[in-house]
């Protein structure tokens, strides 16, 4: 029975999920929920499951206040659509931006919550079609999905490339041999990745921003005023309208989320690069366009991560490999039998999922909102000054290692040059997030395989998917073929209307 204890347990963790995605940018959420297990470890399995659902549907969506405000992403996959997501805030507002994620996210995590319900375990069967050579091909799809998806393609094929090198920099995981260490003990355990995203977005962006626009120029500029009814008709009516205008993008790309989540390994921060970069691949995307899919991708990707979690007891993404810990140490083992013996549970589990997106999501989403204008109305000098602290803490929180913090300079500088260059950081932060897990399942496989490459072509199901990559590389190629020929033309006749 969903009682009242179970309901308190849920608002405290969206609560909480508020406040770690609009004060702590850059705080991933799995490090949120490992913070609480010690409370949660005393708690009934339908409290901690209430309180983690919560916590992370939550915390995946609101992880974009930071996207919007300062141009740091409040979680890997809101790293996706950053430059996105804070070019509508900074175009249209605030309100707009965060009106236009929540309501993607709400959608999408409908979407994905019927998927959960009607087929947690018919759906489940689906991942055991996959094994690493399968994923292979899949993690190859957004691979090239996110290169194409950059302004320039070679600038897209060095930005991943570098990415790649700073995920494989560390100890070898399949052999135990140290990788471009440079006899650096620091530099075994590999670069942090939240760090490296903390400085290619947060510190880049606070030195961008004092190269772009210098204090002074900005000193005793008049900040914007609040006004709670533009604030309501923004978020509960602009953007909404706008979604539904995107409605077949936005169903497109819920399915893409729900998709990965099937897939064990994968999480939100793939679904939410796939489903943005396959919008960036059209000729005239809007930022908005690319903003809706990666939200409704990356939280599609929530429950869709829980059906092979529930129905097989394969952790979908990191987040879920923490919830699984937790219910094997309140007693609780999911798999087939967990809809035998403990159905009552897995109701109350729909039910969480439901009651946070439907009626949670979008007052937490307002919230945020107001947060947001509140914090915009700091002036600027204060504002930068906070985001660097911020990001100086939360580099430091996450290993407690000081040596993280000679890190955070040299990777923001780093960043803020590559951005002067015409760079964009997406291609870059992808081949941090898909280089190791691309490295993996290629070298699991052809460990498997005894090193035969047509291990990668035996199999059914990866023989569609190599025909499907081979696919999509022609299509691409042919389309930025065209975009070349049209490009000439067009501004031909730009020169001749002038």
């Amino acid at each position: 029975m969903f009682g009242f204890d179970t309901l308190l347990a849920l608002l405290l963790g969206v609560v909480y999920g508020l406040l770690k995605g609009v004060l702590f940018p850059g705080i991933p959420a799995t490090l949120s929920l490992v913070l609480v297990l010690p409370i949660l470890i005393f708690l009934s399995p339908a409290e901690a499951a209430a309180a983690v659902i919560g916590l992370t549907t939550t915390a995946i969506f609101t992880g974009d206040a930071g996207s919007v405000m300062v141009r740091v992403p409040g979680t890997p996959a809101s790293a996706a659509y950053t430059e996105e997501i804070h070019e509508v805030g900074r175009t249209r507002s605030p309100a707009f931006a965060l009106g236009l994620s929540t309501t993607a996210a709400t959608v999408g995590g409908l979407i994905s919550i019927l998927f959960l319900v009607l087929g947690s375990l018919g759906l489940a069967q689906v991942a055991k079609l996959f094994s690493s050579v399968e994923n292979t091909w899949v993690v190859l799809m957004g691979v090239i999905s996110g290169i194409f998806g950059a302004p320039s393609l070679l600038k897209g094929i060095l930005g991943f490339a570098f990415g790649m090198l700073l995920g494989t920099v560390g100890v070898d995981p399949s052999f135990g041999t140290p990788r471009f260490t440079f006899n650096n003990p620091y530099l075994l355990g590999g670069i942090e990745f939240i760090v490296a995203l903390i400085a290619l977005f947060g510190v880049s962006e606070v030195l961008y921003a004092l190269h772009a626009f210098p204090l002074h120029k900005t000193q005793g500029q008049a900040q914007p005023s609040f006004d709670l009814r533009r604030l309501l008709r923004t978020f509960f009516l602009e953007a909404p309208l706008t979604v539904w205008q995107e409605r077949w993008l936005l169903l497109r790309s819920s399915l893409i989320g729900v998709f990965i989540g099937l897939m064990p390994g994968a999480g939100s921060d793939t679904a939410a690069w796939m489903s943005s970069n396959f919008v960036r691949l059209r000729r005239n995307h809007k930022p908005e366009q690319v903003a809706l899919a990666g939200a409704a991708g990356s939280d599609s990707t929530i429950a869709g991560d829980w059906i092979p979690t529930l129905a097989l007891g394969i952790p979908g993404d990191t987040m879920t490999t923490v919830v699984l810990g937790l219910f094997m140490a309140l007693g609780i083992t999911p798999g087939p039998a967990l809809f035998k013996d403990q159905l009552g549970l897995v109701f109350q589990i729909y039910l969480a999922f439901f009651l946070s997106a439907v009626v949670f999501r979008p007052l937490i989403g307002f919230l945020a909102v107001i947060l947001v204008s509140r914090i915009t109305q700091i002036p600027r000098h204060l504002l930068l000054s906070a985001v660097m602290s911020l990001c100086i803490v939360g580099a430091y929180a996450i290993n407690r290692n000081p040596d993280d913090l000679f890190l955070l300079p040299t990777l923001g500088l780093f960043g803020f040059l590559l951005r002067k260059s015409g760079f964009t950081l997406g291609p870059i932060v992808l081949g941090l997030v898909l280089g190791p897990l691309l490295e993996q399942n290629v070298t699991m496989s052809l460990i498997k395989a005894g090193g035969n490459l047509m291990a990668f072509f035996n199999r059914p199901m990866a023989a569609a998917l190599a025909l499907i990559d081979v696919v999509l590389v022609i299509t691409l190629l042919h389309l930025r073929r065209r975009e070349a020929r049209a490009k000439p033309v067009s501004d031909l006749a730009g020169r001749y209307e002038e």
